[in-house]
């Protein structure tokens, strides 16, 4: 039997409009997609109505593995079998991981790119990524990284201590729920209240030397 590779695909951060014309061919002859919390379903149900949905949540180590695990199960079963990430999957995604696992049991596998929230964002608030770039996840944070931009994923709760650590040569921009219908942008200083910012936001850590960002 002639094993039908795994796709890891990139959904992009939300609007099903934000996707790839590869990643809907995947999606069309998919038989089983797995999906997260931070994916869109409306995109499954555009692209791959036919397809077995199973929803992973938001799960982390063991749990995410069981998953893989199944979808190696279903594949060597001859099913096309997808699992669509948010954003880019290899961009805090454990794109390259669901591979590295697939190929180890025997299992081809596929990551097809997306479009990544911070650039999404990025582009949406003309935040200029130019310079050194420095990508960084909660709670993996390096205050001392020099970088033009910092961005910071997944640091919603930690927003008070990271403001807290600089100083006037830089400013915080927040991107809440990139490209969702509640999304919302907000620029911080020392004074500011953060409570209410939504998750999944994006940080960024822009120096004030012309790097900057418009406001909404």
């Amino acid at each position: 039997m002639i094993i039908i590779p795994i796709y890891v695909v990139g959904a992009g951060p939300w609007d099903p409009e934000l996707i790839t014309v590869k990643a809907i061919k995947v999606l069309s002859r998919a038989d089983v997609v797995f999906y997260g919390s931070l994916v869109n379903e409306e995109i499954i149900n555009m692209y791959a109505p036919n397809a077995r949905k199973i929803f992973m949540g938001h799960v982390r180590g063991d749990a995410h593995k069981e998953y893989v695990i199944k979808a190696i199960e279903l594949a060597r079963k001859g099913l096309n079998v997808v699992f669509l990430k948010n954003g880019d999957p290899v961009i805090f995604g454990r794109g390259i991981e669901i591979c590295r696992e697939a190929l180890r049991n025997g299992v081809p596998c596929e990551i097809v790119p997306g479009v990544s929230s911070f650039t999404a964002a990025a582009a949406k608030y003309m935040v200029e990524l130019r310079g050194v770039v420095a990508l960084m996840a909660y709670p993996d944070i390096d205050y001392d990284v020099k970088a033009d931009v910092k961005i910071v994923f997944m640091g919603t709760r930690m927003i008070k201590e990271l403001i807290s650590k600089l100083d006037g040569d830089h400013e915080v921009l927040i991107v809440s729920r990139v490209t969702y219908p509640d999304e919302e942008f907000h620029r911080l200083n020392n004074s500011s209240d953060t409570d209410n910012v939504k998750a999944p936001s994006l940080i960024f850590i822009v120096r004030r030397d012309g790097h900057g960002g418009d406001s909404a």
